[in-house]
């Protein structure tokens, strides 16, 4: 089986990123008010799903891996889905970002080997 590039580590890490992005990018780029609150209740609903999975950067790992990225498609389907929502296409910005995140989100999930860490490289992390 072929390895894909990203290990859990990294996408906990790409996780976080996106988090943050989403509660800081929509206001940096003056969304409407719609989607700075959409956006931030998705990261608030993001964070803890990312902090409690099973990785090395976990604050707590509770969440399997392996289930992790069950639920990673769904949550990529949901932001695709919600650019036809009016707060996300009012203005281009609002757009173009939520198709630029849901492809980077739909990228990292299909790069992903959602194998825990220890099957990757032995019983180190």
């Amino acid at each position: 089986m072929t390895e894909k590039p990203i290990t859990p580590k990294w996408h906990a890490l790409i996780d976080y990123a996106l988090v943050g992005s989403l509660l800081t990018l929509p206001s940096l780029f003056g969304m409407n008010k719609k989607a700075k609150q959409l956006y931030a209740a998705e990261a608030l609903i993001l964070l803890p799903y990312v902090a409690l999975t099973k990785q090395p950067v976990a604050v707590k790992g509770l969440i399997p891996m392996e289930t992790h990225g069950k639920i990673d498609p769904f949550n990529v389907a949901q932001f695709a889905l919600q650019t036809f929502f009016k707060p996300f296409h009012q203005t281009k910005k609002e757009l173009i970002f939520n198709v630029a995140f849901t492809a980077i989100a739909g990228l990292t999930v299909l790069l992903t080997d959602y194998r825990p860490e220890q099957q990757l490289y032995g019983k180190g992390l």
